[in-house]
């Protein structure tokens, strides 16, 4: 494609295009008779719903260029999905190996800035839960949550698992530190809100709660799936190693923009809690997790730079100037 716009110059449709003719090449790995590539969804990756002459359909993930998972990632994630769905019967998308066995095909385009990791999945049919709120399905949220963190715990490795990031730190994915970027607007008040945070994780980690392990990492709204009232939790590439009151917090502030939040709080902890006890802090610690959250949430989205930047960060931002104050 030599004289061609560079990727970075292109309008969104144009990048979608050259990301559909990489995604293409990809599938090329794949035994699947391909007649349709659609796109489905572009956030930090970019989906592409996958339809096959046999019928059957799938989900084909792209990722962008910008790496904040550890290297690895990806094999880590498949191997769980794989163990929870073989160990635990746990409803999660089923994997789908290229012709050689591999989870993880590499590929380029010329039109495409970097190469990208595709990851194919079998099609979950369903609607996410964001937008079809309540407490019904919240509650069970909560208890396919806590299914999860019990195999987590129960197949707990004497090391972590590579691929998958420690959340000890408060910008725990590996992007640049770009807080300082925001001083204009904030003053001091984000690093500092770092290093009280960092104090309290510090704590959190020379006295466990419970041994670390494998946790999800970005259970959310628009991360489950609900078909005829059954909930399915997709997207597990931001696992971590940590204490399931980091996952579960992370799980509650994905309900902070719904209606009735004190009633979805409860739906999801009595959820939690018909499977496994609540994995419970005090006050200070569960605040100053919530605005570590906030603030590797924050850091990323500086990194990435998508339209609507301003918002993004007023949303992150505030909650962390209110706690400090």
């Amino acid at each position: 494609m030599s004289g061609a716009r560079p990727f970075d110059d292109l309008t969104a449709g144009g990048q979608l295009r050259r990301l559909r003719a990489l995604a293409l090449a990809a599938l090329r790995e794949y035994d699947i008779d391909v007649v349709r590539c659609s796109f489905v969804a572009r956030a930090f990756n970019t989906v592409f719903r996958v339809d096959a002459a046999d019928g059957s359909a799938y989900a084909l993930r792209v990722s962008p260029d910008l790496r904040i998972h550890a290297d690895g990632c990806e094999l880590a994630e498949c191997e769980w999905l794989d163990a929870l769905r073989r160990d635990a019967g746990i409803d999660v998308p089923r994997v789908v190996r290229a012709e050689d066995g591999s989870v993880v095909v590499t590929a380029s385009d010329a039109g495409v800035r970097g190469a990208r990791t595709c990851v194919l999945f079998e099609w979950v049919y369903g609607r996410p839960l964001r937008g079809q709120v309540n407490e019904e399905l919240v509650r069970k949220v909560g208890a396919l949550t806590a299914r999860v963190h019990e195999h987590g715990a129960a197949r707990r490795p004497a090391a972590v698992p590579a691929g998958v990031l420690v959340a000890d730190r408060v910008c725990y994915f590996r992007a640049a530190p770009r807080l300082d970027e925001l001083a204009p607007r904030y003053g001091s008040v984000l690093g500092e809100a770092v290093e009280r945070a960092q104090l309290v994780l510090d704590g959190l980690w020379r006295n466990p709660p419970q041994p670390p392990h494998l946790l999800h990492g970005d259970i959310q709204t628009g991360n489950v799936l609900v078909t005829r009232g059954r909930v399915t939790l997709i997207d597990f590439q931001d696992l971590i190693w940590g204490f399931e009151i980091q996952d579960a917090l992370i799980a509650l502030r994905g309900l902070e923009h719904s209606d009735g939040v004190p009633a979805l709080v409860r739906a999801f902890r009595a959820g939690y809690e018909t499977v496994r006890s609540w994995p419970d802090a005090d006050d200070a610690t569960v605040d100053a997790l919530r605005a570590a959250r906030h603030l590797n949430i924050l850091n990323f989205g500086l990194s990435v730079g998508r339209p609507g930047l301003d918002e993004f960060v007023a949303r992150h931002a505030e909650p962390v100037v209110a706690w400090m104050a």
